[in-house]
Formats: C-alpha cells, sequence, structure tokens
C-alpha cells in the first residue's frame, strides 16, 4: 500500500508540475506567481491525505466539503493533462512540418482550459445518467420460462454518493423489476459514511427471488466486517465462495482476491460449493474483477471494477490491463462475459464517455 501510495503521489505530483508549467509561461513571471503555484501545487496533491484524514478523526461535514473540492479538481486536472498533451502534440508536428502554430502560450492556456471546464460538467452530468443495459441469453439448461437479473457494480457508496445517489440506482431496480439482484463488488467506498443508514435505503426494495452479493476490492479498504454487516443488513446473501439456487439458476460467488491478507485467507476457490452443481444446471458466476479462470465452471460470469474506464481515454488502460472490454464477450466453449461500467464512480466524481448502468440480464429457455 505504502509503494502504491508513494508511486501515487509522484505520478499526481506530476501533473500538477505540467499543468502548472502551463500557468507559468502563460503569466508574466513574478515571485507571488511561483510563490502561489507552489504552494497550491504542494497542497492539492497531498488532499486526498488530507480527506483520508479527516475522516480518520470524525470530522465528516469538513472531509465531504474538501473530497468534493479535491476529487473535482483531480478530475479537472487529468482533463486539462490529456487536452494540453493533444495541444503539444499538434504543436510538435506543426513544428516538425514548418507550419506556423496558430496558438501562443496564453491562447493555448486558456483555449485547454476551457475545453477541460466543459468536459468537466458534461462528466458531472454523464455521472447521474444511469442508463439500463439489457442483455439476453437463450439456454436449454433452463427447464422453462425466464428469470430476470439486475447487477449493481461499484456503486462506491460514502462520502461523496449517498443517499440522493442510492435512491437513483433503487428507483431503477423498482423500474426494470428483475427477478434476482446481484451486486458485483465495491459497493462501499471505503473513505466512511453512515453505512446503517445507507443499508435502509436497501431495505425499502426486496426483488421477488433475493439478492445475492460478493466482495470487492473496496470493501476491505471499508473494512471488511463493518462491509459484510452493511451488505447483510442492506438484504444481500453474501456469496463468499458459496453457491444459491434461484429461479432455476445457480448462482456462485467469490471474494475479490484483495481479502488475501496474512490475517484472513480469500474465499476463492468454488470446488466444494460446486461439487453438487450438474452439467445441467446454468452457472453465473459473480466475481468482481473481470478475469477469467478456465478451471471455474461458469455459463454466465458477471464482472465490474473497470467502470469502463470511467474517465476518457482511462478505458484503454483498463483494456491493456484487463485484456477485456466492458459489455458482452463470447469466450471459449460457448461461455460468456458480462463486464459492467458499474454504476457509481471513484476518485472524480465524473464519467467522461462511459456512462453508469445497471444491466438486466434475461435468461430464457429454448424449450420456452
Amino acid at each position: 500500500m505504502l509503494t502504491f501510495m508513494s508511486v501515487a503521489l509522484l505520478i499526481y505530483g506530476s501533473m500538477h508540475l505540467y499543468a502548472f508549467g502551463k500557468v507559468w509561461m502563460a503569466f508574466p513571471h513574478s515571485f507571488g506567481l511561483a510563490l502561489a503555484l507552489m504552494l497550491a501545487g504542494i497542497v492539492l496533491t497531498f488532499s486526498p491525505l488530507l480527506v483520508w484524514y479527516m475522516e480518520r478523526q470524525s470530522w465528516h461535514g469538513a472531509a465531504v466539503v474538501t473530497a468534493w473540492t479535491s476529487y473535482t479538481w483531480m478530475g479537472f486536472l487529468f482533463l486539462f493533462f490529456c487536452i494540453s498533451l493533444v495541444f503539444d502534440l499538434g504543436h510538435a508536428f506543426a513544428t516538425l512540418l514548418h507550419f506556423k502554430w496558430p496558438l501562443n502560450d496564453a491562447m493555448a492556456f486558456r483555449t485547454v482550459g476551457l475545453l477541460a471546464l466543459a468536459a468537466l460538467g458534461y462528466g458531472l452530468i454523464e455521472a447521474r445518467q444511469i442508463q439500463v443495459e439489457e442483455i439476453k441469453i437463450t439456454t436449454p439448461k433452463l427447464a422453462s420460462g425466464c428469470v430476470t437479473i439486475a447487477q449493481i457494480s461499484d456503486l462506491h457508496l460514502g462520502m461523496m454518493s449517498g443517499d440522493a445517489f442510492l435512491e437513483r440506482v433503487i428507483a431503477k431496480l423498482r423500474e426494470i423489476k428483475p427477478d434476482i439482484v446481484v451486486a458485483t463488488g465495491d459497493i462501499v467506498d471505503g473513505q466512511g459514511d453512515d453505512l446503517d443508514a445507507l443499508a435502509r435505503h436497501f431495505q425499502t426494495y426486496t426483488p421477488p427471488l433475493g439478492a445475492y452479493a460478493v466482495t470487492g476490492n473496496h470493501e476491505y479498504y471499508a473494512g471488511l466486517d463493518n462491509s459484510l454487516r452493511f451488505l447483510r443488513s442492506a438484504g444481500f446473501t453474501v456469496l463468499r465462495g458459496e453457491s444459491a439456487k434461484a429461479g432455476g439458476i445457480v448462482l456462485v460467488g467469490v471474494d475479490d482476491p484483495s481479502a488475501q491478507t496474512p490475517d484472513q485467507q480469500a474465499r476463492l476457490d468454488t470446488g466444494k460449493t460446486l461439487a453438487a452443481v450438474t452439467a445441467n444446471d446454468f452457472i453465473v458466476l459473480l466475481k468482481h474483477q473481470p478475469v477469467v479462470n478456465s478451471e471455474t465452471p461458469f455459463d454466465l460470469q458477471l464482472s465490474g471494477h473497470i467502470h469502463g474506464g470511467q474517465i476518457f481515454p482511462f478505458v484503454y488502460l483498463t483494456r491493456l490491463v484487463y485484456g477485456v472490454h466492458t459489455g458482452l464477450t463470447k469466450l471459449a466453449n460457448g461461455r460468456l462475459l458480462y463486464v459492467s461500467r458499474g454504476a457509481g464512480t471513484w476518485g472524480p466524481p465524473i464519467r467522461l464517455f462511459a456512462p453508469p448502468e445497471i444491466t438486466l440480464i434475461t435468461i430464457e429457455s429454448k424449450n420456452k
């Protein structure tokens, strides 16, 4: 964790150095400007740690305000950085081809700043527009009729996504009326809030055939015991290397590998729980990270974690790291993988070209 934090702060600090270098070039140089940029860079780079400290001190109001300020700025900075790099590349190509670049430093800074601000505004709006993605699967393994599953993932409930956001999620569930609700991890964020109050929102809605959940990495950041208590209080049956039958299908869930610590074992092995499952059962595997294990039997794996990149162009990085894209993928031997974009946000409270989603999966019998 210390190594991760050090690398993250180094990258974040470098982005500030790059952006504030653009400010320095766009305005007349002065000692006051240099001092202001240096202080702002230090404070803003370490502001996520300040949020963490305030939360640990139970300074809830100050932590919420600081979190919104810090992470909204983070979103703006990332957008500014990406757009400015494109302008820099354009300037470099123009120089290489002996064309005159039409923008001076001040004009380029203002243009990039306005574009980043516009993208930030759009991203704030897009993050609130939850879409329902529908997929249909036909199988001979379902005796008759059909069963519907709503997948929710990556809500990141906490300081920045609370009551109002959760009510929008539950309103969508009431609207689509699934038989089963499954939660594929990162339902809580790890930067705390009143989880008991949030659980009561879930208690107002009960799907006919039950609600099931697995842990994500953020359930461990928030504290495994607290997260499990929240999920169970919210009405979920938590599957930790366990299975359950509902609606003529078998649901199997595994822990996220981040549960693996010197003090506890992650429940990743499904061998025992699948011992009683036959080849005629339709198996839905709930697994937070979209990593496919060829030794684990399933017909459909439901995952999340990557947020569809959340902020363009991060989508290309997630594809590089995990080798998958969001949506439905056909795997070998007729198996299927569905990777949700998730409904919430992590870090910056924005989404850019990766709208939040709830997935409605209809599994139909071929014998229907």
